[in-house]
């Protein structure tokens, strides 16, 4: 093997070893955050799922 392929061979192998330790600091800190007391889970949900209907079907039995 040359310089340049053992060279490529590094390079390639620093650049995924930084890789996998920024990602897996990147989720460590989620999940520092995920734990953390000040972490408010939300849930929202959609206005027309929860139309209510008993209106309408007052409506249409006085039509009927």
């Amino acid at each position: 093997m040359n310089y340049k392929t053992k060279s490529l061979i590094y390079f390639s192998c620093f650049v995924a070893a930084a890789t996998l330790y920024y990602v897996m600091d990147q989720r460590d800190d989620f999940q520092d955050h995920l734990n953390s007391k000040t972490y408010v889970e939300t849930h929202f949900e959609d206005a027309d799922d929860y139309t209510d209907e008993s209106k309408e079907d007052d409506l249409e039995e006085e039509t009927k």
